[in-house]
C-alpha cells in the first residue's frame, strides 16, 4: 500500500520541495506485424495474420507524456538500470538473530534469479514486466542496530495520531512528534557514509536517492498493534536545514518500509510480491484498490486482477502505459484487427473517441489476457483461462489533490473515493462481482461472440454520461492470440 496520512498536509509544510532474471522469450520489439494506414505503413509486431484495416487511423502514438514526466518528484526511474538502497534494521527487543532472515535471503529477494525464487524476485519481476526495459537491482546491507529499541519509536509512531477526545484536535505540535522511519532512515545513512557513495544510487541525477528501502525485525500488525509495523511506501520528513541531511550532494526522498516477515508469508519460501507491489508505489503508481468501502463511491478496485491491488500476478496495461513500457495501438475508428497475448508482447489496445496526444484521458484499454508469463504461478487468482480484458479508464489529471480526499494521488480520480474509477475492470458476465466480491471468475473475461456495447454492456456511457457508441466484438480467442472487430460511429 502507499501510506497515506491525513496529517500529510501539515507534514508537508516541513518537507523541503523541489515541487512526495529473466526477460520474456517474446517482446513487443522482437516480432513483426504489419500495420497499415490511411497515412502510413509502418512495420510493428505479431505472429498472426496482419491486421486489416477497413477505414482509418490505428496507429502507435509518439512524443506523449508518461506518469513520471508529470511527478514533482519521481523515485525510482521506470527505464533503465537504476539501484536502490536496501537496509536491514533490528532492534534490542526485537534482534535479528531471533526475528530476522539471513542477509543472503534478503539479498536474493531483490536480486534473486527467476530459477530460484518460488515467483519471482524484484529484479527478474520487473525485468519480465517491463520486457527488458528497467533492469532494477538492490544493494542490501545490515543488519544495522537501530539506537532504540522497537517499542520506543512505536510511541513517537503513535503520538502522530494521539487526538484530543473532546476538541478532536491532534495533541501533538510538530515540533513535538517525530517520524520513525525517517529518522532511522537518517541513522543508517549516516552511519555508512563512509563505506557508501550515495550519489551512485541517483539515476536520474535529479539530488534524490532513487529509493531507500528498510527491512524491519518487528512482527508485522497482521491484524492489530501499530499500523508502524505494516509494508507501505512514503515520504523521508527532514528539518529545514538542508545540509544536514545531504550525503554525496544527495538526499532520501522515497522510501519504503516493510517488515521482514513478508518475505516468508504464504507458501513461498521467500516471497517477493510486497516489496515488488511497494516498488510499484517507489515509481509512483497508485494503488488500484479501494481503502474505504464504507462509503458510497466505488468499491472492489480491480479485484485482485492486478499487483497493484492484490500484490499477485503482474501489472496491468494501464500501469504498463504509464511507466513507458508498452506503446498502445490507438484505434479512433473502425478496424478489425489480431493482438497477441499482452503476458508475452505487451501488446495493448487503446480505443478513444479522439487522440488528444495524452495517455491522461479517459479511453478503453484491451488486451488478450493468457495464464502465462508472470501470470501463470498465481492464475488461480486471476484467472485459468485465456479471454480478452476490457479496462475504462479516465486518467485526467490537473485538479489537484483534494483536501477532503482518503488518498493522494495526481489523478483526478482514484479507486478508493471519486464516483468515477481511474482505472475499473468490465466484467463480461455483468454480475458485478469484482465490485461486490472483490473477485474476479473465469466469467469476467470476454469470449467469442461477446460483443461489448452490444449483447454486453448495451448502454454503457462515458463518465460525461453520453453512449459511447462503440462495438468490440470478440470473433477469435487462444493462447496464440485474438481477433477483435472494432465499430465506432
Amino acid at each position: 500500500m502507499k501510506k497515506i496520512f491525513i496529517l500529510l498536509a501539515i507534514v508537508f509544510t516541513t518537507i523541503s520541495f523541489v515541487s512526495c532474471g529473466f526477460l520474456s522469450s517474446t517482446t513487443e520489439a522482437n516480432t513483426t506485424k504489419e500495420i497499415t494506414t490511411v497515412e502510413e505503413t509502418t512495420q510493428e509486431t505479431t505472429t498472426l495474420a496482419p491486421i486489416t484495416n477497413t477505414t482509418t487511423k490505428l496507429f502507435k502514438p509518439t512524443d506523449y507524456s508518461l506518469l513520471q514526466d508529470e511527478l514533482d518528484f519521481v523515485g525510482i526511474p521506470s527505464l533503465g538500470s537504476p539501484k536502490v538502497l536496501v537496509f536491514a534494521v533490528d532492534f534490542s527487543d526485537y534482534p535479528s538473530n531471533t526475528y530476522g532472515l539471513p542477509i543472503s535471503d534478503i539479498e536474493k529477494v531483490f536480486n534473486g534469479f527467476k530459477a530460484e525464487m518460488d515467483f519471482e524476485s524484484l529484479n527478474s519481476f520487473y525485468l519480465e514486466s517491463s520486457y527488458g526495459k528497467l533492469n532494477l537491482t538492490a544493494d542490501v546491507f545490515g543488519y544495522y542496530r537501530a539506537s532504540h529499541s522497537a517499542s520506543y519509536y512505536e510511541s513517537e509512531f503513535n503520538k502522530l495520531w494521539f487526538v484530543n477526545p473532546l476538541t478532536g484536535d491532534y495533541m501533538y505540535d510538530d515540533d513535538e512528534v517525530t517520524y520513525p522511519e525517517s529518522d532511522i532512515i537518517f541513522e543508517v545513512l549516516s552511519y555508512y557514509d563512509d563505506q557508501i557513495d550515495y550519489s551512485d544510487y541517483d539515476y536520474n541525477n535529479d539530488g534524490y536517492i532513487d529509493g531507500v528501502y528498510i527491512v524491519y525485525t518487528h512482527t508485522v500488525s497482521y491484524t492489530s498493534g501499530s499500523d508502524l509495523w505494516w509494508a507501505y511506501q512514503d515520504y523521508f520528513v527532514k528539518s529545514d536545514d538542508l545540509e544536514d541531511y545531504l550525503f554525496d550532494g544527495v538526499e532520501p526522498y522515497y522510501l519504503c518500509w516493510s517488515g521482514v516477515e513478508f518475505m516468508t508469508e504464504g507458501d513461498d519460501n521467500l516471497n517477493a510480491r510486497t516489496v515488488i507491489h511497494e516498488s510499484g508505489h517507489m515509481m509512483g503508481l497508485d494503488d488500484y484498490y479501494d481503502y474505504d468501502k464504507s462509503d458510497n463511491y466505488n468499491e472492489g478496485g480491480l479485484a485482485g486482477a492486478d499487483m497493484m491491488d492484490s500484490a499477485y500476478g503482474e501489472h496491468g496495461p494501464f500501469s504498463k502505459l504509464l511507466l513507458g513500457w508498452v506503446t498502445p495501438i490507438v484505434i479512433e475508428k473502425s478496424t478489425t484487427l489480431d493482438i497477441m497475448p499482452y503476458a508475452d508482447t505487451g501488446e495493448v489496445i487503446l480505443i478513444i473517441d479522439e487522440w488528444n496526444g495524452t495517455i491522461f484521458d479517459e479511453y478503453f484499454l484491451v488486451s488478450l489476457y493468457t495464464p502465462t508469463g508472470l501470470y501463470q504461478e498465481d492464475k488461480f487468482m486471476y484467472f485459468t483461462m485465456s479471454g480478452v480484458m476490457i479496462y475504462h479508464v479516465s486518467a485526467g489529471i490537473g485538479n489537484g489533490y483534494l483536501d477532503d480526499s482518503a488518498y493522494y494521488t495526481i489523478f483526478n480520480n482514484n479507486n478508493t473515493d471519486t464516483q468515477d474509477k481511474v482505472v475499473k475492470y468490465l466484467e463480461a458476465d455483468e454480475d458485478n462481482s469484482v465490485e461486490n466480491t472483490g473477485y474476479t471468475e473465469n466469467g469476467d473475461l470476454f469470449q467469442v461472440g461477446d460483443v461489448f456495447g452490444d449483447n454486453i454492456y448495451s448502454t454503457y456511457q462515458w463518465y460525461n454520461d453520453q453512449l459511447i457508441n462503440i462495438d468490440i466484438a470478440i470473433e477469435q480467442v487462444s493462447l496464440s492470440g485474438a481477433t477483435l472487430k472494432i465499430e465506432i460511429e
